[in-house]
Parts: structure tokens; sequence; C-alpha cells
């Protein structure tokens, strides 16, 4: 008979800890929804340094040398609809870094001095993505943007998203872009 009150205290226990787990806001999940899919503060800032004006050029010889550029770069165009002036490629790269690797190893053997069984992950892969849209913008003026992200697999074969928004992407894109127009021009 000692076990039924154990029984029931242990239940008791149990279900006060899952009352407390109860978020307090009932409308908890929308907000966290609205928070997940709004802009990030600072989306024209990184708009800005994705964007470059050609002057020069038109829309059509800005897309053959950004194409081009792609394509010197590493990337396979996967998508291209000229006539919108939209393009996608990717490139398949190794994401193992040594450092990152060695410190898992060292933690799963420390942890395992220690009698905790540690299952060690580090990245392995990755696809970086390239997308780019061209416009006209008067005559002899194009505009083109482009933005970069890459999608990395660990060594569990999980997945991340990354977009790559600091200046050296895009700028140093654009500048292998003129460099091409100034040549070919």
């Amino acid at each position: 008979m000692a076990t039924a009150p154990r029984r029931l205290a242990t239940l008791l226990a149990i279900a006060g800890m899952l009352a407390a787990c109860q978020p307090p806001d009932p409308d908890w999940a929308n907000k966290a929804a609205l928070r997940i899919g709004a802009p990030r503060t600072n989306a024209a800032e990184v708009r800005e340094r994705q964007t470059a004006r050609f002057p020069d050029t038109t829309e059509e010889r800005l897309l053959v040398e950004a194409t081009q550029v792609l394509q010197d770069l590493g990337f396979t165009i996967e998508e291209s609809a000229t006539r919108y002036g939209v393009l996608a490629g990717s490139k398949d790269r190794d994401a193992t870094e040594a450092g990152q690797v060695a410190g898992q190893v060292a933690l799963t053997i420390g942890l395992a001095l220690l009698g905790v069984s540690y299952q060690p992950v580090w990245d392995t892969d990755q696809v970086i993505r390239a997308t780019l849209t061209t416009r006209q913008r008067v005559p002899k003026e194009a505009i083109l943007r482009i933005s970069f992200e890459r999608i990395v697999t660990n060594s569990q074969g999980a997945s991340r998203a990354e977009e790559l928004t600091a200046a050296e992407f895009s700028g140093g894109f654009f500048d292998k872009v003129r460099a091409g127009l100034a040549r070919g021009g």
C-alpha cells in the first residue's frame, strides 16, 4: 500500500511540473510566428549592399556578364529566366574545418573520461547558393542585386541555412562584373 501514495505523489509532482511549463500567454504561438516572419531590422541596409548600378550597359549585357562571373566562381546555373532578369546558381563545397573536428574529438574524450557519452558533431558539406536579379533603370543603366546563402550539413545529417550578407560577398562579385564589363565593353 505504500507504493500507491508514492505513485500519487509522483503523478502530482509531474502534473505540477507540466503545469509550470505552460506559457503564461495563451497567444504565445502567434507572437512567436510574427517574430519569426518579421523582416530583419537591417533589411534595407543589407539590400543596399547587395545592389549595384551599372551605367553605360544594358540589362541583357549585365545579365550575360553576371552569368559568366558566377560560372567563373564555380557556380552551376540552376535556374534562368533571362526575360525577367532572374538567375540562380549553386556550388557544393567541403565545410569540414580541422579545428572544429579536433574540438569535438577533444570534447568527446574529455566527457568520456567523466563517464558521459557524447556524439561529436561537425560541419561536413555546404551548398552555396546565389540568386541575382537585374532590371533596366533607364536607357544605358542597369541594376543588379545578388544574394548569397549557404546550407551547411553536419556529421549527423542535420542542415542549417545561413545568409551571407557581409559586404565582401556582394562587393567582390560586383567588382568582377565591372571588370568583365570593362574588358568586353
